[in-house]
């Protein structure tokens, strides 16, 4: 069950929580917030979970129908979830590929711009940053240190279709930072491409008991504007790492049977994948719950500021409430990890067309 912290009656006695700062990364992000939940109360956070709730929700739940389509990988990692493989038919090698898949993963982001990018060329985030990503692997397939570094905001902007789209300027900009980003850091390290990175450190974790917790902490220290997510409330920092532990898992997920350095023994050990569809359905069945305010705030598509209480309990919450999910579902003798339910709300949340399920993501986070 989620780690219990017990009451707290006065925010002033908030426990101190740098101890965690030792812990892999996925318990840091589990025990940060599951935690929260037991002091949300004291702390009037404007989202929580409920465990009543999550555990009616997992009796409603077909979880042979959760475990049948975690086997078949139809709702498995980054690119299998938005049901539009990246690069399909391009021939690539395990190592390119391996990189554009950490691409793809430090360049996930943008949805809170879906309606502008439909309206410059028809497509949404995502499919907007998946041809960038094509576009990017096929120029450079190792995804050269140095060539990243120098690639200008023109440059990405036309590897993206996003050249004289004026109102998308902020977009382009986020996109260039993250690239310039991951080639100035790999120059750092005298490391000569994105593919040489991550072969280089998975052949160091190979065999490794922790190798995913390990990788997800590589990748925030190394980029961290791409995959160090971390946020404060009051003086509790709470833990995610929502794009790292997305690359680990697809990073298994794609290639686990094929070569030993990608078969993570740690990877049903992260948490859930929560974004704001699953939060949608986690609102809409009542597991995570919001004060008046806030709930005001996402009926009225209120972009969410980046780090703030609201964003940072919403995500929390997702993430404990899943956990809470996992566990029950355990119970009845289901091997369901967080990250199998959340794919799999998500996938029930797609169906259902949650039109306003992306709302409450701040156009100036990276992360979410």
């Amino acid at each position: 069950m989620a780690p219990s912290l017990g009451a707290w009656r006065d925010v002033e006695e908030l426990p101190d929580f740098r101890h965690m700062s030792s812990m892999p990364c996925h318990e840091r992000a589990r025990h940060s917030a599951c935690a929260l939940q037991d002091v949300a109360s004291a702390m009037s956070l404007p989202a929580w979970a409920s465990r009543i709730n999550a555990a009616n929700l997992t009796a409603a739940l077909d979880l042979h129908d959760v475990c049948a389509m975690a086997s078949q990988h139809h709702i498995a990692g980054l690119h299998k979830t938005r049901g539009d493989p990246i690069a399909s038919g391009v021939p690539q090698s395990l190592e390119e590929e391996a990189a554009m898949l950490v691409l793809a993963g430090a360049l996930d982001f943008g949805a809170s711009w879906r309606d502008e990018l439909r309206s410059h060329h028809g497509k949404g985030a995502w499919e907007t940053v998946k041809q960038g990503i094509e576009s990017l692997s096929q120029m450079c397939p190792e995804l050269k240190a140095e060539w990243l570094f120098h690639l200008s905001h023109t440059a990405v902007a036309m590897h993206f279709r996003l050249e004289h789209a004026d109102h998308l300027t902020q977009f382009v900009s986020k996109l260039h930072s993250v690239v310039h980003e991951l080639g100035e850091n790999l120059i750092k390290q005298n490391v000569p491409s994105l593919a040489e990175y991550i072969m280089s450190l998975l052949e160091e974790l190979r065999g490794d008991p922790h190798a995913a917790g390990k990788l997800i902490q590589d990748l925030a220290d190394t980029f961290p504007t791409a995959f160090q997510d971390t946020a404060y409330l009051k003086r509790l920092p709470i833990y995610f790492y929502k794009k790292a532990q997305t690359v680990a898992c697809e990073l298994h997920e794609r290639f686990h049977s094929l070569d030993d350095r990608f078969n993570f023994p740690d990877i049903e050990m992260l948490t859930g994948n929560v974004d704001p569809l699953v939060i949608a359905v986690l609102r809409r069945h009542e597991v995570v719950k919001t004060t008046w305010d806030l709930t005001k705030a996402l009926q009225a598509d209120t972009d969410l500021s980046t780090g703030g209480a609201a964003e940072v309990s919403l995500r929390a919450a997702g993430v404990a409430a899943l956990e809470d999910m996992a566990w029950l579902a355990k119970l009845k003798g289901y091997p369901i990890s967080p990250t199998m339910l959340g794919n799999y709300l998500w996938a029930c949340g797609k169906s259902e067309a949650y039109a306003n399920a992306q709302r409450h993501i701040s156009k100036e986070t990276c992360f979410y």
